[in-house]
């Protein structure tokens, strides 16, 4: 049997695996990714991006095209028994970003065209048939390929985004902790001829001698504005234990079964694709084993309000990338890799409880609420309490901004001399390294800015491209240029107020948009004693 080498195996050609992918191929790790299906689906599974994985794809390059083929969700109209129309506004100015309707398969298509343009790409119809790891840092993969034929891959790191059904996860003997709703639910991709407005999801409460029936939840696809993504309870025959659920709902059972709770004289058509489903909440209660990493379904599964499952994924992911590329690169401390389990099965767990939560309560009253926007746009998610994240702090200082662990904020208006135009820092976030930002106050002397470039030259030599240097300074201060890092003028205030930077400080942003470490004032010790944890000298 043919053997073949890697560093990384990515099993799951998804958007969670195709996102590991990318994230692997932008920071150049030799890796491979194999997707047992055929080709494709062409399946509108997941449909909504949040607004934080809208940053994340904004650093590393497919936002744009997500922005064009995708449409924003106004709001949320909701009624009983087709009763007042109650609607639930989309938050304008709360978010950078608004909540994205996108098809899954076109997100795949875009993250696997966007893979394939840095020189990646994922292998079809190969499918993970079993692995051992070895007691010499190195895992044996069997693969079998769609034409029968069986080939071994020796790599380094497994990773499975391989879905609720994980080979990975079953192969580690993990188990998936949890339970399944004992009801059946049906997904169809239509047509709804009616005139309730465009650009809004609506959900249909049905009652029935005051006793809930069903709940309707149409969600807008783009690219048509009659066509949406609908969901509801199956009847009563496919509830049953046992139930054949193999043929997916035609169009004459949706059609039988929303009939009675849509508005009069609407009508769906066109079904280009349906199926069955049903809702599990499970966690795993450990995200990796050895060399071994759980990503996605593949380590949790919850209920679809809110449409959380596909980005926590894709966040998952793009946490891991980075300290997997390090550590496949020999360039991670000792114990990095365990901060990825450290720091996203919390944010795993809490999202399984909440919107396990929120599925109780719809299914008790039929009152499916989508008003919880801040927490839907997973901005706040964040790091706090990891040993990966620090701070060297004066009493009072930097109080108003973000701390440790948190997502770092954009801050606009940035001024660079000779460049018309201004810059974000959001911008600026990019690298596939960490980014240290140097704050110099109105009170910057000479002095100061040299300091800083001895540091620059100390942090290239020891960790070259794995930090990169940007100084922001106030306003009305006087800048000396070593001509060792950009300098970009902090000409609106932007980024004083975002970090409350009164005075000289610094803030150390990790690869995945979180703030890794900050401190007040220019002591590098604590800087250098906090990347020691981080980086691999």
């Amino acid at each position: 049997m043919e053997t073949t080498a890697t560093d990384v195996l990515i099993v799951g050609g998804g958007p969670v695996g195709l996102m590991l992918a990318v994230e692997l191929q932008r920071r150049g790790v030799d890796h491979r990714a194999i997707d047992q299906r055929p080709q494709p689906d062409y399946f509108c599974k997941a449909l909504g991006v949040s607004p934080r994985t809208q940053e994340v794809w904004d650093q590393c390059g497919v936002l744009e095209e997500a922005l064009r083929r995708g449409t924003f969700l106004a709001g949320v109209e909701s009624c009983t028994n087709q009763g007042e129309l109650r609607c639930e506004e989309t938050p304008r100015g709360l978010v950078p970003y608004g909540f994205l309707t996108l098809p899954q398969y076109d997100t795949e298509a875009i993250l696997r065209r966007h893979l394939q343009g840095l020189g990646g790409r994922v292998e079809q119809g190969a499918r993970l048939v079993d692995f051992a790891q070895r007691d010499d840092d190195i895992i044996l993969a069997r693969v079998a390929r769609a034409d029968g034929s069986e080939q071994s891959i020796s790599c380094r790191y497994l990773v499975g985004c391989d879905g609720a059904h994980s080979q990975v996860r079953k192969g580690l003997g993990i188990e998936y902790q949890g339970d399944a709703y004992a009801m059946t639910f049906m997904l169809g991709d239509v047509l709804i001829h009616w005139d309730r407005r465009r650009g809004y999801g609506q959900r249909m409460t049905y009652l029935e001698d005051g006793q809930l029936r069903n709940v309707l939840i149409c969600i807008p696809i783009p690219g048509d504005p009659r066509r949406y993504r609908i969901s509801l309870a199956a009847p009563p025959e496919f509830q049953e234990e046992g139930a054949d659920l193999s043929e997916p709902p035609s169009l004459e059972l949706l059609r039988a079964t929303v009939a009675p709770i849509l508005p009069a004289g609407a009508t769906i058509s066109d079904l280009r694709w349906s199926s069955y489903y049903r809702i599990s909440h499970r966690i795993v209660a450990q995200y990796s084993s050895g060399r071994c990493f759980l990503v996605g379904d593949a380590a949790h599964i919850h209920p679809p309000i809110g449409g959380q499952g596909m980005n926590t994924g894709i966040q998952d992911a793009h946490n891991l990338a980075w300290k997997l590329a390090l550590a496949a690169r020999g360039r991670a401390a000792s114990e990095l890799l365990d901060g990825y389990g450290e720091e996203r099965r919390p944010v795993g767990l809490a999202v399984v409880e909440r919107t396990t939560q929120r599925m109780n309560e719809s299914i008790a009253s039929g009152d499916v609420k989508f008003d919880q926007w801040m927490q839907d746009s997973q901005l706040l998610i964040g790091y706090r309490d990891s040993r990966w994240v620090g701070e060297d702090v004066a009493p009072g200082a930097l109080a108003g901004g973000p701390r440790p662990g948190d997502r770092a904020p954009d801050a606009p208006g940035l001024r660079r001399e000779w460049l018309e135009h201004p810059a974000r820092l959001e911008e600026r976030m990019r690298v596939t390294g960490h980014l240290l930002l140097l704050y110099f106050a109105e009170s910057a002397t000479a002095a100061d800015f040299a300091r800083a470039a001895a540091l620059a030259d100390e942090l290239h030599a020891r960790h070259g491209d794995d930090v990169t240097i940007e100084a922001i300074v106030a306003p009305d201060a006087q800048v000396v240029d070593h001509e060792r890092f950009p300098i970009l003028r902090d000409a609106a205030g932007s980024f004083r107020a975002a970090y409350d930077a009164s005075a000289a400080c610094l803030h150390l942003i990790r690869p995945d948009r979180h703030v890794g470490y900050r401190a007040s004032g220019h002591d590098f010790a604590g800087l250098r004693a906090y990347l020691a944890r981080i980086l691999a000298s």
